[in-house]
């Protein structure tokens, strides 16, 4: 069985740890921390946005999302995605009234009904009523759910509500004409089914970090001061959630993912109304048939289960120009096939000594083939053996600096070297040029990460480059030199 291994790090983020890598997936001192800082910040999307309409980004090893998200997050804070409402006399306020439903229809558009509730109830599905709408069910052989929620025009419009719009404001979505694509790629599926139901908590939530592994670099970090840096929207969670169940249906039925969901174990990590969100998608999806009748559904649960605000927060998810595309491959597979050119590529993956399939010579050389001339790959690794390869593919490279802790966080790579703004040093370079900066290949880009470590550590053995630690004593004397005189 599918085992999580989760604990809040000290920006109130979920991180994870890998018993497989030995490894944790993102930094105790806050996931979205170290995705803003290391990926979004460095990128400089909103000079980006400045001077361009579109923009296509890579999320290389997805995880649980955080890279993708702190880009959404970050978008609609600085408003570059935008709603503009068109009848401005329509109160969301309706929403909040509950008596008998009623039904407001019009040809070709499909209505909101508001008690579309699965014809098979459960206690699960009851107290996910209770959680979220507070209704008293009563149930029998049959149920009724009482203080139903009254969804009818506003007296001084003559808007109607409809469900495959939205919001029913006869509204229009204007993100000042940008269009977003992201692909997003993982090999597990479970991590990115999950992604849209974790929770930024808070100090208090750090009580729950009762680990059931032993990692001491955890252990000591998550004893730091709690820091809330970075607030994450709740409709970033939304939009997630809507692509993934609409473009991945298998969700409904997977057998590991559900369990995970449904434990007690993992519960106090997950947005329990996104839980309720998806609970009721799966029991209540089945009622709509044809599947193209999805997305009216979701709109119908959304304004059925969610709290007024994540009922204003839903309003972003009218994007009518955004596509998530997630794949759930090796990504060296999914980029053999994809003919997209990307703005920006975040390269996520585990560590190059564990991970050495996503950091080899010939995967830089096929993102080379899929980054754009004035594009930028992030990455928080500084490896030598990385940044050689990097200039191996055509790469200009740099350095990511982050002024707040005044170290260097990451590596970028471009095809155009103005956009570099911290330069490789003189000590980087002679490093680069160390046996540190052997990079490992893999020439049919198909190799097992065993395979690849086993001939990167048969190269490093044969070779008469001077080794890491010599340079590294070298150079400290040399520089010591020069200081005295």
């Amino acid at each position: 069985m599918y085992e999580l291994h989760p604990y809040f790090t000290n920006d109130g983020s979920v991180g994870l740890f890998s018993p497989e890598a030995d490894d944790i997936y993102h930094s105790t001192y806050g996931a979205l921390s170290e995705a803003y800082e290391k990926f979004v910040l460095p990128a400089n999307l909103e000079n980006f946005f400045a001077n361009n309409s579109e923009i296509k980004v890579l999320d290389i090893c997805y995880g649980i999302g955080y890279n993708t998200k702190s880009f959404l997050n970050f978008l609609i804070d600085k408003k570059i995605l935008n709603i503009k409402i068109k009848n401005k006399n329509f109160s969301n306020k309706i929403f909040e009234k509950f008596s008998k439903k009623i039904f407001y229809k019009k040809q070709n558009i499909d209505s909101i009904h508001t008690d579309n509730i699965s014809k098979t109830i459960n206690s699960e599905t009851i107290d996910i009523y209770k959680i979220i709408t507070n209704d008293e069910i009563y149930s029998d052989n049959n149920f009724i759910i009482k203080n139903k929620l009254e969804i009818s025009p506003d007296k001084n419009t003559n808007a109607s509500i409809y469900s495959n719009n939205v919001s029913g404001l006869n509204s229009t979505c204007s993100h000042l004409n940008k269009k977003i694509f992201i692909k997003a790629i993982d090999t597990d599926k479970n991590l990115f089914y999950l992604s849209p139901f974790f929770r930024q908590g808070n100090k208090s939530d750090k009580k729950y970090n009762k680990l059931d592994f032993n990692y001491e670099k955890i252990s000591k970090l998550l004893n730091n001061d709690f820091s809330h840096k970075y607030k994450l929207n709740p409709e970033v969670n939304l939009i997630i959630l809507k692509n993934i169940v609409e473009k991945i249906p298998e969700i409904f039925e997977d057998f590991d993912f559900l369990n995970i969901l449904k434990s007690r174990k993992y519960s106090p990590f997950f947005d329990r109304k996104i839980k309720a969100l998806f609970w009721g998608i799966k029991y209540e999806r089945g009622i709509y048939r044809p599947p193209e009748a999805l997305g009216a559904f979701l709109h119908n649960i959304y304004y059925k289960y969610i709290s007024i605000r994540y009922k204003k927060a839903l309003n972003s998810l009218i994007l009518n120009d955004f596509i998530f595309e997630p794949s759930i491959e090796d990504a060296r597979t999914s980029l053999k096939r994809d003919e997209n050119i990307y703005n920006f590529i975040f390269l996520d993956a585990f560590t190059p000594a564990k991970c050495p399939a996503l950091w080899s010579l010939e995967f830089f050389k096929l993102l080379f083939d899929h980054l754009d001339n004035n594009g930028m790959i992030l990455t928080y690794s500084n490896s030598s053996a990385v940044r050689n390869a990097m200039i191996n593919a055509g790469f200009s490279v740099g350095k990511i600096y982050n002024p707040e802790i005044d170290k260097f966080t990451g590596t970028i790579a471009v095809k155009n070297k103005s956009l570099i703004k911290y330069e490789l040093s003189e000590y980087d370079l002679g490093l680069i040029n160390s046996r540190a900066g052997i990079f490992y290949r893999d020439e049919n880009l198909n190799l097992p990460n065993e395979a690849i470590i086993e001939a990167h550590k048969k190269e490093i053995a044969l070779s008469d480059k001077i080794s890491s630690s010599a340079f590294i004593k070298n150079y400290k004397k040399q520089n010591k030199e020069i200081n005295q005189k």
